[in-house]
């Protein structure tokens, strides 16, 4: 008996182990809504005001390789940007931001925006010039950029060319891109005076069509997912390797001790 209890003991210290890294699901409500509020806000609030601001939605296909680029837990632009038809399957130009970070509890949907939308201080909107980084601030803001998708992913092996501590890497992918040379992020203006058979929301142009949910039967032909095991699907293998013999372990056990039979 004293076998079978350290036995259950060390599938479940296994098991926590195993789901001890925070998981957060692109599909999840609660995620996305909180990434979808955080961009609006700042969207709501740009000085000076903007006349062509439009409101921001979720994007199925943008969190897709959000989280297939986010697997890859590297401090860098993904290598696809370009690439057109490989980061959506309808939308041929997609913006990034990245936020990267550790410890895990350094990481939160509100503080990592925030963290992109504070480069406003080192942008000048009336020459349209940055003192320093500042592309995360103008792609948030961006007016005709409509679409988001965000995905975190923990890298308990910690993120290349940031740390080797483990950490959290957060992006968001944009459609339609923003940040082109030479191009304001937006139309200084009174608030919605720019919007084209929109209705105003919050000081953002709304489009009952355009803002709709789509859903896609699709993913990046250069997933991570597609060609390895990762942390999630290692679990779960594991998980099956350990139940089958602690059940028949279980089975054989309390028939041991209680006399139990089947039979048809």
């Amino acid at each position: 008996m004293s076998d079978f209890i350290h036995v259950l003991i060390s599938v479940t210290v296994l098991l926590k182990l195993v789901s001890s890294e925070p998981f957060f699901d692109i599909t999840d409500p609660a995620f996305f809504e909180e990434c979808v509020r955080e961009h609006n806000i700042h969207r709501t609030n740009v000085k000076p005001s903007a006349s062509n601001m439009r409101y921001m939605t979720w994007d199925e296909g943008l969190a897709v390789t959000a989280r297939a680029w986010a697997r890859v837990c590297d401090f860098k632009h993904n290598i696809h940007l370009k690439d057109v038809r490989r980061m959506h399957p309808s939308f041929t130009s997609v913006g990034e931001n990245i936020w990267v970070g550790y410890p895990y509890t350094q990481f939160t949907v509100k503080s990592a925006i925030k963290s992109w939308v504070d480069e406003v201080q080192d942008y000048n909107y009336n020459q349209n010039q940055c003192s320093k980084v500042c592309g995360h601030y103008t792609q948030v803001v961006w007016a005709d950029t409509y679409k988001v998708g965000c995905a975190a992913q923990a890298c308990p092996n910690g993120v290349v060319s940031f740390s080797t501590m483990p950490g959290i890497i957060f992006v968001c992918n944009y459609a339609t891109a923003g940040n082109y040379r030479g191009v304001a992020p937006y139309r200084e203006g009174s608030s919605c005076s720019g919007c084209r058979q929109e209705t105003c929301e919050n000081n953002l142009c709304r489009n009952s069509s355009r803002d709709a949910l789509q859903g896609y039967r699709w993913t990046p032909d250069w997933d991570p997912a597609l060609s390895s095991c990762g942390n999630f699907c290692l679990s779960v293998v594991i998980i099956r390797l350990i139940s089958v013999p602690v059940m028949c372990a279980c089975v054989y056990y309390l028939n041991r001790h209680h006399n139990l039979f089947a039979y048809e």
